[in-house]
């Protein structure tokens, strides 16, 4: 079956039950449009066993709820010149929905006797809350040190501004970076975006974001829009710039509430401009966002509007995205952006258009991941721009963001020391500007 946006679904008759291996593994969830009411958790099974179950509950002793899917188990398939043919084992998404926000709940996968746990999202009025951010991860021993680190800093959830496994049209390392995370990911909701390494150009059919698509299950507005690619796209399987593709909905651009946040996930490899679905979907959702519910307003996507490296200069996307979405950004008081790509940490004063302005948004590069690809280059020049308020390219790390109350959020960033070590190196509480 051939879905409207270019990713096929293999649907294969399953052998009889007592042969089927329905062992879940590379466990993650993500909280549903209504993360206080729902959490979906995605695994892969060997075979089909489409009669695959959660049990879940507020006692470990009696998880006597069960949640099944509605949509049948599927595989996806991608083929390169380079790697040959790929196609992965059954994915499973299955919500879990009735939740009471702010709840903690237990959940075991019908195959497996081990548990999980994790936290519903909490109601609005809820204070604090706390996010891990990172960009640019991979699955290096630093990338391994930095998941460590994010797993002790007890957060509600995790944010992902792209360029997650590093698969890089090697399908096979997008499992062994979920069977890396695993053990974070399938307990805390863990939210991504795609960057470039997530493009995997297939230079046989063109297709594009086929694994980030089939791989996560994020709270789609509806279900995604995917257009080929055209001759005119760089033949490398993650181009730093893409043109002709189209990726609309689906895991490409939306947004969730978690407690006193809202946060809009963007994608800096489709359209940006007035009239595409991106820019006028991300007009309409600043418009009705309701600052008294969500006093923080967050976003996320991977190039960096502002950045003072010399890495990833003058790319076509982060020139139309920032032309386009940062007048966005200042005119609805978006309170910070985080972005990846370049291989470094950099914190921004408040800014609007290369000025310094007290109602701007904070940008936070946080491509620092631990990548196997290393850190930026240098710097484009030795003084920073004023608008830099803090820079650092020799160490990976991640960042996080308390938000304390509705004025004020604590912004931090974690640098690996050493294994299971880490350290604050840049720290700074940051006003509310909407309410100034």
């Amino acid at each position: 079956m051939k879905l409207s946006f270019g990713l096929s679904l293999v649907l294969a008759a399953s052998a009889s039950a007592g042969q089927e291996d329905c062992t879940p593994k590379q466990v993650h969830i993500a909280g549903s449009n209504d993360a206080s009411q729902a959490m979906t958790v995605t695994f892969l099974t060997r075979d089909k066993c489409d009669q695959a179950s959660i049990s879940f509950g507020m006692d470990i002793d009696s998880m006597d709820r069960v949640a099944t899917s509605t949509d049948a188990p599927y595989t996806y398939s991608q083929e390169t010149t380079k790697y040959g043919s790929y196609t992965s084992d059954y994915i499973h998404n299955i919500e879990m929905s009735g939740l009471s926000a702010g709840s903690r709940y237990y959940y075991s996968i019908s195959g497996s006797d081990v548990h999980h746990s994790f936290t519903s999202a909490p109601t609005s009025a809820t204070y604090p809350v706390k996010f891990s951010v990172v960009g640019d991860l991979g699955q290096t021993s630093d990338s391994a040190s930095t998941v460590k680190h994010m797993s002790e800093e007890n957060v509600d959830a995790i944010l992902h501004a792209g360029d997650m496994s590093y698969s890089d049209c090697d399908h096979t390392r997008w499992d062994s970076w979920f069977d890396m995370v695993e053990f974070v990911a399938s307990e805390t909701p863990w939210y991504v975006v795609g960057g470039n390494h997530e493009i995997e150009h297939s230079d046989v059919s063109n297709e594009i974001f086929v694994a980030y698509e089939a791989r996560f299950a994020m709270p789609k507005i509806k279900d995604a829009v995917m257009e080929p690619t055209t001759s005119g796209v760089a033949t490398s399987c993650t181009p730093s710039e893409m043109y002709g593709a189209h990726y609309d909905y689906g895991n490409s651009f939306y947004s969730f509430e978690w407690g006193p946040a809202t946060i809009v996930m963007l994608n800096s490899y489709t359209d940006t401009a007035e009239g595409s679905p991106q820019y006028d979907w991300l007009v309409s959702e600043l418009e009705q966002i309701d600052r008294k519910k969500t006093p923080w307003v967050i976003a996320l996507y991977h190039c960096p509007s502002y950045n003072s490296f010399s890495d990833h200069q003058g790319e076509k996307q982060q020139i139309e995205m920032k032309e386009n979405m940062e007048p966005l950004f200042a005119k609805y008081r978006v309170n910070v952006a985080f972005s990846g790509h370049v291989h470094a940490y950099e914190r921004t004063f408040p800014v609007v258009d290369n000025e310094v302005n007290e109602f701007g948004p904070v940008y936070v590069v946080t491509g620092e991941g631990g990548n196997r690809e290393g850190h930026a280059s240098g710097y484009l020049n030795d003084t920073p721009p004023s608008w830099s308020a803090f820079r650092d390219l020799e160490t990976f790390g991640h960042s996080t963001l308390e938000i304390v109350n509705s004025t004020h959020a604590l912004f931090t960033w974690k640098k690996n020391v050493a294994p299971g070590l880490f350290e604050t190196a840049d720290a700074v509480t940051l006003k509310n500007q909407f309410f100034e």
